[in-house]
């Protein structure tokens, strides 16, 4: 974004040096077009992208997730450290999945619920670059409550509450149960989820209805913005072109 509007002011100033001194045209003629071809390729790069990320988007609502059977490998040791921070807080390690999206190499999480409690809450432990834990619920109005530490995308949808909580898991959980508490005098019980096969059910649902929301918010708020700029960008920049070419010689 910034690269493009730096094209603008560019442009911009490239129409100044010519009215100010016309002998400057020749000097100034072959910058614009270089400026105007690299913000054409930036934008080209940008709609790549974009097309990448809705075939993603896709993919992820297409991916299914199979339960890890036989011995499990032992978890890296921030993901270790994180489900201990989360048996701390009353949470049991009821199984692994691993989901393969597209043919890549699948991914693993860690399932966790508090099975000693009312177990309305579970747990996604995976790793993003770091250690993270998703704390789940689902409402009675059938609304998904995700509330992420320490990393992720807030989104406010009708099928999805999305907040990331950076300050410590403890915090996370408490305002995941409060946010759940309130939802719960608004619209009845929340969903319980004891083991790993009803675990596995409120994930494809999960899935099919909020698979890909992450990559979409990052889309609205960093994708297509940058898109905007380049329009403006480049409106400015085509105006600067030809008030240079129009402007009458010496």
């Amino acid at each position: 974004m910034i690269i493009l509007v730096a094209y603008a002011f560019g442009a911009l100033i490239a129409v100044a040096l010519v009215i100010r001194d016309p002998r400057n045209l020749a000097a100034v003629f072959p910058i614009v077009v270089t400026a105007a071809s690299l913000a054409i390729v930036c934008v080209l790069l940008v709609f790549r992208r974009l097309a990448a990320l809705r075939r993603t988007i896709a993919e992820i609502r297409q991916a299914e997730s199979v339960v890890t059977s036989g011995l499990i490998d032992a978890p890296r040791r921030d993901v270790a450290e994180v489900i201990g921070e989360l048996r701390r807080l009353g949470f049991a390690l009821i199984g692994a999945t691993d989901t393969s999206i597209a043919g890549r190499e699948p991914i693993r999480t860690w399932v966790l619920t508090d099975t000693a409690g009312p177990a309305t809450t579970w747990v996604e432990v995976g790793i993003a670059g770091t250690a993270m834990a998703v704390f789940l619920s689902r409402a009675g109005s059938g609304r998904f409550l995700e509330t992420a530490f320490h990393r992720g995308e807030s989104i406010d949808n009708p099928d999805l509450l999305v907040r990331p909580v950076w300050t410590s898991i403890d915090d996370a959980l408490r305002e995941h149960r409060a946010t759940l508490a309130e939802w719960t005098s608004q619209s009845g019980p929340p969903l319980v989820v004891r083991t790993l096969d009803e675990y596995r059910e409120v994930e494809t649902e999960l899935r099919d209805r909020t698979g890909g929301m992450r990559i979409a918010a990052y889309v609205e708020r960093v994708v297509e913005p940058s898109l905007r700029y380049w329009a403006i960008s480049a409106a400015i920049a085509t105006v600067a072109f030809f008030v240079v070419v129009l402007l009458p010689g010496p």
